[in-house]
């Protein structure tokens, strides 16, 4: 999953090393925490949140594929 959240999200930032993902595992609830550079997070977030719904969406579809349920957090740093 945090392979599928780095491709999705290494085109709208300047540099992917930067972006650090963190992931919380609560009793098979997995949330990931993704913190991304105040440069970039317009990028990421788009306009009126656009972005960030599709990328979240599609951590969902392959959330419910892997029978689990994976939500995103998006943090400035």
């Amino acid at each position: 999953m945090e392979n599928l959240l780095k491709l999705l999200i290494e085109p709208l930032v300047s540099d992917i090393a930067k972006v650090k993902i963190e992931k919380i595992d609560d009793n098979g609830n997995f949330r990931y925490l993704v913190s991304i550079p105040k440069d970039d997070i317009a990028k990421v977030i788009g306009k009126e949140g656009k972005m960030i719904k599709a990328i979240k969406n599609l951590v969902k579809i392959r959330a419910v594929k892997e029978n689990i349920f994976a939500s995103v957090e998006v943090q400035e740093i």
